[in-house]
């Protein structure tokens, strides 16, 4: 009896391994790697999604997308921490100390600092920060 059902089985793997054989090498190759990339891909973007979750910055990138490269460029910098501004430069260990040198007023050079800087001139955020960003790598 249990030669039986063993043989069963085995039939059973055997047809499905020659089925699956089949089924490959009818399959074009670009058909294979279509399917193949977009597997990866939805692994990848919900790999991604799940480490993007934690980040406090998330949400604000999405009111970044319209806008003008160089205003674009600016805020997402911003948005992120990752600009040219003093603090960031500090953290990163590239400058002594995180203040800004442009003005006297001895608050680190952050977003926040970007309003209120004497040696900047323009009036928008974003020019504020291209003005600070040239002003600090001249220095």
């Amino acid at each position: 009896m249990w030669t039986e059902y063993f043989t069963h089985i085995y039939s059973r793997k055997i047809l499905n391994a020659h089925y699956i054989y089949r089924v490959i090498r009818e399959t074009p190759y670009h058909s294979i790697k279509l399917h193949l990339k977009q597997a990866f891909r939805s692994v990848y973007r919900h790999e991604l999604e799940t480490r993007l979750s934690n980040k406090p910055w998330t949400q604000e990138i999405s009111k970044v997308t319209d806008w003008p490269r160089t205003r674009a460029v600016a805020e997402f910098r911003l948005c992120v921490g990752h600009d040219c501004l003093g603090a960031h430069l500090h953290r990163i260990a590239i400058r002594p100390d995180h203040y800004c040198t442009l003005c006297s007023l001895h608050e680190p050079m952050d977003r926040n600092h970007l309003g209120q800087c004497t040696a900047l001139s323009n009036k928008t955020e974003c020019q504020r920060y291209w003005e600070a960003r040239t002003k600090i790598m001249e220095n």
